[in-house]
């Protein structure tokens, strides 16, 4: 099943070329072909992937998260479960943290989009219906995978962010929500509202 869509999608490219060739009365080009086995490459897993397989295991979290700048950080023991899925190709987290009232569940997709270049996330949480997504490149001035993106809400206007990840060893990473729009950010540039440090168990 792992492989499924990616069959599909290049047997729909294989029938579009078959599809020309046949109303052309031609053979597939050696640039049709060249097409189809471009696309088979960029479907594969990549150093990138490794990178973040780098992430799977179990970890301790310890997580901090401002109200606002200035302010003190609220503080949050949590654990999360990372794993690879569909052949390699995405990093699914899932997370627990607080207690009681403050109890929450996150979930996470992490992935690299061999076509674009660029880091890819997608964010669930149990304190809203609603994702957030983002994508970037690895930052090598900052050691770190930024990934920038922008979700538009019904209270507080255009929401606009950046999701740090930097991987510190293989038993710790830190993963940061960096907001830079006018509501969070208090007239400053930018404002980090979250930080996890993640230990590896």
């Amino acid at each position: 099943m792992k492989n499924t869509l990616r069959i599909v999608v290049s047997f729909a490219l294989v029938l579009g070329i078959a599809a020309s060739s046949a109303l052309s009365q031609k053979k597939p080009s050696d640039a049709d072909k060249a097409k189809i086995a471009a696309y088979m490459q960029l479907a594969k897993p990549g150093p990138e992937h490794k990178q973040l397989e780098s992430m799977v295991g179990t970890w301790d979290e310890e997580i901090k998260f401002w109200m606002e700048p200035g302010k003190p950080p609220m503080t949050f023991k949590g654990t999360c479960q990372n794993r690879m899925i569909l052949g390699g190709r995405f990093l699914l987290c899932e997370g627990k943290g607080g207690t009681g009232p403050m109890a929450f569940e996150n979930m996470t997709i992490i992935g690299f989009d061999r076509r674009s270049n660029k880091f890819t996330t997608v964010d669930f949480d149990s304190e809203g219906t609603y994702y957030v997504a983002a994508a970037g490149p690895y930052d090598e001035s900052k050691k770190a995978i930024v990934m920038y993106g922008e979700d538009v809400d019904p209270a507080l206007g255009t929401q606009k962010y950046d999701k740090v990840i930097r991987i510190v060893s293989p038993t710790k990473y830190v993963t940061e929500v960096v907001f830079k729009d006018p509501v969070h950010t208090h007239g400053l540039p930018e404002f980090k509202m979250v930080e996890i440090t993640h230990t590896k168990k």
